[in-house]
């Protein structure tokens, strides 16, 4: 038999080998795409010149997909590619989001193509689909489109002179441009560009300039792929018709017919003709409502030409980031029309009006309007999101214009400077800037010198404008406005800054660490950059306005921009629903402002040795059947509705909303650092009334137990329970509970606490109280308060809290082992 030391040892490695499952969908593509990348690299940098050789890889790799897809009719091989691209489900239902790069292979094909079209002979009618062609796309064209995009990050790599925090950024965007679609649901996309566009001065405008507005062009667009699909599915029926058709007995010989009959199923749904792949024009504009000249319009509007280069120039500039079929989702020939992919339609329709709009005579109505837009919602949104919020919109306000101005009254500055948003609820304000700036074709390339200027005006400029306000409301109290009037400001203790964008911007807004390296935002004060169909979609999911405070102070810390590397919000916001996306603090640094607790616990200095930077995948799937079991598509059947995503129960859900129901001061505050905790932290605070309140002291006073809660003197909390004995007035005793936190916060050093008090007799709730400097004590007593309370040393920290309560739960269970 080994020994008891060898057989401890074999016991230890076996926790510490992870346990062999399931891999999730995104993390194996995210981890397989990371692979083939860097086998890829590596063989390339075994040639002489690594630049030339990925250079010629990518020509021949345009040589090759012209040469799989030339001759043949366009139409039909676009049917073939989306068949074998693009994820498929039943008529009526709306795929599953997946992890797969359909849509960006369908894209380089199209583009590929696009250019072997024109070798097409007019005086030729061009090859029908086959299956040669079927086995050239997908047994050779597929991977290459995947090697092909592998390729770009490869050349990314090569290309730049240092791997900066900017050129990381450029990164991004340049993958974005090649990889990212449809980053919102389409419902909420046509929403936004209906509000963009649909608004009488700037519909006119649009209308004038191309012939038909945003309604149409979305009609048209929408029943174009929906006819697509109809015919697609009439092809799937006709096959399984066919083969239904067919006495399938043992004893029967297949007849001619039968035979025909069952070809031609196979044919027409596998080698589409362009008939059967495409849709007149004249149809889709009738389906949609629309005349046959309008619909012709926009059918031109958004065809996709011949590039005017080459292959090899044209796959370039999708591998820069800059899709050729971006803002030209359709393909347009004899009369047919049909869609690339869907997932392109609603980028296409702002881009192209927007193009459309640029150096007219009706921009200027159109970006102001963008702007309001933007304003509006946004206001909409943070309504929901906080309710009872005091608004400031459009705030102007004066700032010292130089350092002597700097150096006394408000009343004396000069400079007048403004502001989009000022939300404020008791001691927590939100200051919000929108920026409705796209990201430019130069910028999406990831050049440079123009994505820098595009970002600083889309992001830097907002948060420079929320951090001049915030250095106002925390010097001075308050803002002086144009008209002289004063907002008061002096209860405010915690600001945050939100920057808005339009746009989405995936792998940008969130990558705010990089931002900051890049010198485009402090790292001192960071805020929370988020598009406005990201808010929307957050302010449906959350339950509790405490949970978006928390999030906002999570999403804004420091740390955790490093430690949390998302391409999605929503993402970052689900894993904190999850997770809590909390980042573990420097143990030394909290023992250093807050000595009282002692020297740090090897534990805490091994979890935050431990913590590494992760990349963040897709977290959606929940949130995407949630959302389309409530947005049913056209010809779907209304279901039962999927569970909304929620964040972690908490114990502490019923004192968070008795605080908001019964109105108490700071209670969005209270509410979000009460959530701040572990859940075995929550349970313990949750448990307190109980306990508390189940043992009454026998002299008849109250029972009480004070809880520091937080990192820094600055962040952090005191926290009070206290008890109404039978025979002690109920407000007498929420008075001496807020003054006994006073002073103990006092003794603390801690800015802001808050004291519950329960009813002994009922074990309910009836009073609580905040304070953060509003109390007015006078010295001499607050330091005689101070004086009588227990010594620093002998209070019970977090840490404290939960040892005590798990060694509880182990000596019950014991006892119980024992009782059996």
């Amino acid at each position: 038999m080994a020994s008891k030391s060898s057989r401890n040892r074999r016991k230890k490695s076996r926790r510490s080998k992870p346990q062999v499952g399931q891999m999730d969908q995104h993390v194996e593509v995210v981890l397989n795409c990371t692979f083939d990348t860097a086998d890829l690299f590596s063989d390339i940098l075994k040639a002489t010149d690594p630049q030339a050789e990925v250079e010629g890889r990518i020509d021949d790799s345009a040589k090759q997909f012209v040469e799989g897809l030339v001759g043949y009719d366009p139409l039909g091989a676009l049917e073939a590619i989306r068949m074998m691209t693009l994820p498929f489900a039943p008529a009526g239902v709306i795929p599953a989001a997946g992890a797969q790069s359909g849509p960006a292979v369908s894209e380089i094909l199209a583009v590929a193509l696009l250019c072997a079209s024109a070798e097409l002979d007019s005086s030729l009618v061009p090859k029908r689909v086959d299956q040669e062609l079927c086995g050239v796309i997908s047994e050779r064209l597929i991977s290459l489109a995947h090697e092909l995009l592998n390729l770009a990050t490869v050349r990314d790599l090569l290309a730049a002179d240092k791997f900066d925090d900017m050129a990381q950024v450029a990164a991004f965007v340049r993958n974005n441009g090649r990889w990212m679609r449809g980053t919102s649901y389409p419902e909420m996309q046509e929403e936004t560009l209906t509000g963009l566009f649909g608004a009488p001065a700037v519909d006119s405008g649009i209308k004038a300039l191309v012939g038909f507005g945003v309604e149409d062009a979305l009609a048209f667009l929408n029943t174009c792929h929906q006819m697509q699909m109809d015919q697609f599915n009439a092809r799937s029926q006709g096959l399984a018709d066919a083969f239904n058709s067919i006495d399938m007995s043992t004893t029967h010989v297949p007849t001619d017919e039968e035979k025909r009959v069952a070809i031609e199923g196979v044919t027409g749904l596998f080698n589409p003709s362009a008939a059967q792949a495409a849709v007149p024009i004249a149809d889709v504009a009738t389906e949609a409502g629309l005349s046959k000249e309008a619909g012709r319009k926009v059918a031109e509007f958004f065809a996709a030409s011949v590039p005017s280069g080459d292959a090899e120039e044209a796959l370039r500039t999708y591998l820069d980031g800059n899709s050729p079929v971006r803002a030209h989702p359709l393909f347009v020939r004899d009369d047919l029309v049909m869609t690339i992919h869907p997932a392109l339609i609603a980028d296409a329709v702002k881009s192209g009006f927007e193009d459309a709009l640029k150096n007219s005579a009706h921009w200027e109505t159109y970006a102001a309007h963008r702007g309001k837009f933007l304003e509006d919602r946004v206001a909409d949104l943070f309504r929901t999101l906080v309710p009872g919020v005091t608004e400031h919109h459009g705030v102007e306000y004066f700032v010292p214009a130089t350092e002597s101005e700097a150096s006394g009254e408000p009343s004396g500055y000069t400079k007048l400077v403004e502001g989009d948003h000022l939300f404020v609820l008791h001691d927590v304000a939100f200051i919000v800037e929108d920026k409705a700036i796209p990201l430019s074709d130069r910028s999406r390339t990831g050049e440079l010198s123009p994505l820098r200027r595009n970002l600083a005006a889309a992001i830097a400029k907002g948060a420079e404008q929320a951090s001049r306000m915030k250095q106002r409301i925390t010097q001075d109290h308050g803002l002086r406005l144009r008209d002289g009037s004063w907002i008061d400001l002096t209860d405010v203790r915690e600001i945050h800054s939100v920057v808005t964008s339009l746009d989405d911007m995936p792998g940008i807004a969130t990558a705010t660490a990089k931002l900051a390296g890049a010198g485009l935002l402090s790292p001192e004060d960071i805020p929370w950059t988020v598009s406005l169909n990201d808010l929307d979609l957050i302010a449906q999911l959350v339950d509790r306005p405490a949970e978006f405070l928390l999030y906002v102070r999570r999403r804004t810390e420091p740390k955790a921009t490093e430690m949390f590397m998302a391409v999605d919000e929503l993402d970052l916001f689900l894993l904190f629903f999850r997770m809590g996306l909390y980042v573990e603090p420097d143990p030394v640094l909290v023992a250093r402002e807050m000595p009282w607790l002692g020297k740090p616990r090897l534990a805490d200095l091994r979890r935050h040795r431990e913590q590494v930077p992760g990349l963040v995948t897709s977290h959606t799937d929940d949130l995407d059947a949630w959302y389309f079991s409530l947005h049913t598509p056209a010809g779907g059947e209304t279901g039962v509705t999927a569970p909304k995503p929620q964040m972690v129960p908490s114990p502490l859900a019923p004192l968070i909303d008795w605080l908001r129901d019964n109105g108490i001061f700071a209670w969005l505050s209270i509410g979000a650092t009460l959530l701040e905790g572990s859940s075995d932290a929550q349970q313990q605070l949750a448990d307190y009334p109980g306990d508390l309140t189940s043992h009454p002291a026998p002299n008849g006073q109250p029972r009480s137990i004070a809880t520091p809660w937080g990192l820094t003197k600055e962040d952090g909390w005191l926290l009070v329970w206290m008890t109404r004995p039978d025979a002690m007035d109920g407000e007498k005793v929420v008075q001496r509970a807020h003054a006994y936190m006073v002073a103990k916060k006092h003794q603390l050093g801690y800015l802001r606490g808050a004291s519950f008090v329960y009813d002994e007799p009922t074990g309910s709730i009836i009073g609580a109280s905040y304070d953060s400097g509003q109390t007015e004590v006078p010295p001499e007593i607050l330091a005689e308060l101070v004086a009588s309370l227990r010594p620093l040393g002998d209070m019970d920290t977090q840490a404290q809290m939960t040892q005590r309560r798990r060694a509880a739960e182990r000596a019950a269970r014991q006892t119980k082992k024992k009782r059996r």
